[in-house]
This record gives C-alpha cells, structure tokens and sequence, in this order.
C-alpha cells in the first residue's frame, strides 16, 4: 500500500474551452513548490487566482508539449475526463548482474484528475479563438481548492524533498493517463537472478551399497540356479556370524559371509589332515624303535 504522504491528489473541473489555462496554472505552481533552484519568482493571474511561476525555460516547454499532448488525447477524443502526473524522481545506485547501475526513484506524485464541463462549453463559442475565457463560478472555485490544497501539502510534506546535497540526482516527468499510484511506487525487481534453495536431502536408510548390490546379484544367481541357497539363509548366517564375534558393528554382505563360511569349511579340513598325519608320525616313530630294540622291553 502506497503511503499518501507522497502522492498528492487533485481533482477539478473546467469547460473544455479552458483546459490549456487551468492545467498551466496548476502545473506552474507545482514547480515552483518543488523547484531547488534559486531563482526569481514570477506571478500571473487567472481570473482571482495569482499562481506564482518559477521561469524556466526548459519547464515551459515540458509543461507546453504535455498540455497539447494531454488536449489530444482527452478533450479533442470527446472523453468526460482525464489525468495528468508529475512525478518527482531521484536516481540511486541500483546493484546488477555484472556491475552497479542507476534507477530512478519516485519520491513524490501530483496526481491531477480534471473533469471536463461540456454543458458551459457553449457559452464561450462566441469570444474570439486567439483568447481564452477565464473560469468563472464552481471552475474558479476548484481552481482555488487545488491550489490551497497543493500549498498545504508541501507545506506539510517539505521532509519528502531529498537534500540540496542530492540536487544533481533530481529529476521529473510529466506523465499523462499515469500508472496508479501503487505501481509507480512498487519497488523494482532486481535484475539478476535470486539465490536458488537446494533440495532437501535424501531420507537415510539403513540399507549400505554393498547390501544394495549384493541382495540383486544372490537373487539372479539363484534364478539362474547357480546358487540353491535362499536369501533367508544369507540373513540367518549374517546374524550367527555377528552374535559369534560378540560385536555390535553393522552386519556384512551375504556375499562375504558365503566367502566366511568357505574359510571356516577350509580350516576344519585342515585340521582332520593334521590330526591325521600326527596319527601317522606317531605310529612310524614306535614302529622304528622296535626295530632298533627300544621297544618295550
């Protein structure tokens, strides 16, 4: 929601006749209100107003193109009203993609609404085209209404005006058929691109990756008929073999307990040869001691 202490609003009616006349006035006294320049004041009357003017050459000829620009638009397309805007602007450092810029900032809005009186049209058909006919009765009466009303909010409002030290960096436009205030004071997206959220990480389960590549391999082999030993007694020899080692680490793969299970296979046949053979030695050493006669007697 825009704050209206930057946007002031001013809304009157005038015959079309004299549009030209009511919008300088207005927009004349808005300048002046918000000029930084020092520079000599000048006042000129319309009807019993006295708008107060600051000359400037460059603004006469601004204010001069958009009152022309707004009469085609509005007063010569037959329309019952239209609005015109000016925006005082400031420019500041805007941080970019590759390097810092320049953007320029609204920092107060004159919003002018004006109505036009087509029923009083007619009564000003007969002066001459070169003059125009001043306001008179409820015209001038809003006339006066706006220009207190502007008075009053710059008067009130002067903390709006950016320091005399940020004078270079002002600016304004005259903008007709203007955008709503909310959208002239939104604030402007940044050019480059925002950070991105890396995704949520991935639920942990107890599954390793020797078990995740062992339970497919033992499952094919077993298919293939390789291997008759089922997967249940793969899980039965892994807890054997982790309750026989008394240790509480994590289980291995059914893959290493078959190899486990080879080893154990290995040494009990080792162990029947030796006692075999010490059978053997034992024998052949009382048979040669007989035959040398250390034998029993």
């Amino acid at each position: 929601m825009v704050e209206m202490d930057t946007v002031n609003h001013l809304e009157l009616s005038a015959p079309p006749s004299q549009v030209r006349s009511v919008l300088r006035a207005v927009l004349c006294a808005i300048f002046f209100q918000r000029m930084l320049d020092i520079v000599e004041p000048q006042t000129f009357e319309l009807l019993d107003c006295h708008i107060t003017n600051a000359p400037s050459s460059a603004i006469e000829r601004d204010i001069n193109a958009k009152i022309d620009e707004f009469v085609r638009e509005f007063v010569e397309d037959g329309k019952i009203s239209g609005e015109i805007a000016v925006v005082f602007l400031q420019k500041r450092p805007k941080k970019g993609w590759f390097a810092i810029t320049e953007e320029l900032i609204p920092w107060e809005e004159h919003l002018i609404t004006l109505h036009f009186d087509r029923t009083s049209s007619s009564r000003s058909t007969s002066t001459s085209t070169s003059k125009q006919q001043a306001p008179t009765g409820s015209h001038n009466s809003d006339l006066n209404k706006a220009l207190f009303q502007l008075i009053t909010f710059c008067a009130e409002k002067k903390g709006n005006v950016p320091s005399l030290a940020d004078a270079e960096s002002l600016s304004h436009q005259i903008l007709i058929a203007p955008p709503s205030p909310t959208d002239l004071f939104s604030p402007s997206p940044p050019t480059y691109p925002q950070r991105l959220t890396s995704p949520p990480p991935a639920p942990i389960t107890n599954t390793t990756p020797a078990t995740a590549t062992a339970l497919p391999s033992t499952l094919s082999r077993t298919s293939t008929g390789t291997s008759n030993v089922p997967v249940s007694n793969y899980t039965s020899n892994q807890e054997m073999m982790i309750g026989d080692r008394g240790s509480t680490k994590r289980g291995t793969s059914p893959a290493a307990g078959t190899t486990l299970g080879y080893l154990e296979q290995a040494k009990d046949g080792l162990r029947a040869v030796g006692a075999k053979a010490g059978a053997g030695v034992g024998w052949g050493g009382r048979a040669m001691g007989a035959a040398f006669g250390r034998g029993g007697g």
